[in-house]
């Protein structure tokens, strides 16, 4: 090959290098995003979880379905709810099984609206706190030992 058909060659693959290159950016982006997109999908689930257990969770008053709510959450996430931080924590998802309370018990003054609000005002005050979301705690797995007779 002479020497202008050996520039035009290295042309076409520097071309070909550079759309490989822009392919494995877009790819790493798209991997990024939908990676995104997985995690707020998975919480979105958990978040579902945490109201259903809420709002299944009832009692023939507020004091009693709170206490259920307290019992439904610490069951949920697999909790003693013996721990100061687990107590913490409870104390502060308080207000959110309240707005559920309400909101199921067809207060007109209460909404799927308030529930969300309070929802939101733990879910920050948690990833403030403790510098992960709160449904990072649905990814505990515990791991069941074999019950041994001797």
């Amino acid at each position: 090959m002479n020497e202008t058909a050996t520039a035009l060659v290295a042309e076409f693959a520097d071309g070909a290098r550079i759309a490989q290159a822009a392919e494995q950016a877009l790819r790493a982006r798209m991997a990024e995003e939908i990676a995104k997109l997985e995690r707020q999908r998975a919480y979105a689930f958990r978040r579902t979880r945490l109201i259903k257990a809420l709002a299944s969770a009832t009692g023939d008053d507020e004091e009693a379905a709170l206490a259920a709510q307290r019992g439904a959450v610490t069951e949920e996430i697999g909790w003693s709810g013996e721990s100061e931080i687990e107590t913490l924590i409870l104390d502060q998802l308080q207000p959110v099984g309240r707005a559920v309370w309400q909101c199921a018990c067809g207060d007109a003054e209460a909404g799927s609206a308030d529930v969300y609000e309070k929802l939101e005002v733990f879910e920050a005050w948690y990833e403030t706190t403790y510098g992960r979301p709160f449904y990072a705690l649905f990814d505990v797995y515990v791991v069941e030992a074999p019950v041994v007779d001797f």
